[in-house]
């Protein structure tokens, strides 16, 4: 131990107050955020890459944290971050859930959308009451499909799984968010006209969580002052904007 770290720790236990690690305020935070382009992906090389993991490292330099992404399945990331396994968690708002903490701040909106089988003919929201409507697996999109109580929810492990059904007459729509729902469709090498209708259901913010085992004022502050610097910026459609032209 050198002399200026013995003699920071003789002050503070003189003054009566708690001695920290040094390293406390700088240990890395672990993120998870949905596995699932352009959010999340790893490239030919297996580097992660995709819109959240560019908002991370932007969290991570105003915040002076280091920020670690990983990329996960969202019923495996809610469950981390309600275990301990995980500091944050980017998503979408799912307020309407029990188990997750209340959002810390919001980095921006996106469009919740449905999205028909080929030859539908639904031409209004509630054309889809009572129909097989394909969602992510433990998704919520917070009051966006809260009016459409009467769906018949089919889980999916991806978009391009759902894709795939809505193709193959297994589905009737699916719901998800506009971007991610572009991007799958990109991804399997087909176009907005192979499907049938695109209904918008309303809009959800994407938020950024903070498990209570993690939280403290201090670092509570510091990310929803970056959070909102970055939704200023409008630093999601700008991402999202370079993403969208470049290939998968």
């Amino acid at each position: 131990m050198n002399r200026n770290r013995r003699h920071l720790l003789r002050a503070a236990l003189l003054a009566g107050l708690p001695v920290l690690p040094s390293a406390a305020h700088d240990a890395p935070l672990t993120l998870v955020v949905i596995d699932q382009m352009p959010w999340a992906g790893h490239d030919a090389a297996g580097r992660l890459r995709g819109v959240a993991i560019d908002l991370a490292r932007q969290l991570s330099s105003l915040t002076g944290r280091p920020i670690v992404p990983r990329a996960v399945p969202y019923a495996r990331a809610v469950a981390m971050l309600t275990s301990g396994g995980a500091d944050l968690m980017m998503a979408i708002d799912a307020s309407t859930r029990h188990d997750l903490p209340p959002p810390l701040a919001s980095l921006g909106t996106e469009d919740i959308i449905l999205l028909g089988r080929p030859g539908a003919g639904y031409a209004r929201l509630d054309d889809l009451c009572g129909r097989k409507v394909g969602l992510l697996r433990s998704a919520s999109f917070s009051s966006a499909l809260r009016v459409l109580s009467c769906l018949q929810r089919y889980e999916i492990n991806s978009y391009e799984q759902g894709l795939r059904m809505l193709r193959q007459g297994r589905l009737d729509a699916i719901a998800g968010v506009r971007a991610t729902t572009d991007f799958a469709i990109r991804h399997l090498a087909l176009r907005q006209d192979d499907f049938g209708p695109l209904l918008v259901a309303g809009q959800a913010d994407i938020v950024l969580y903070l498990a209570p085992h993690a939280a403290t004022p201090t670092l509570a502050a510091s990310l929803r002052q970056a959070c909102a610097q970055l939704l200023r910026e409008k630093q999601i459609p700008a991402l999202l904007a370079q993403y969208r032209h470049l290939p998968d």
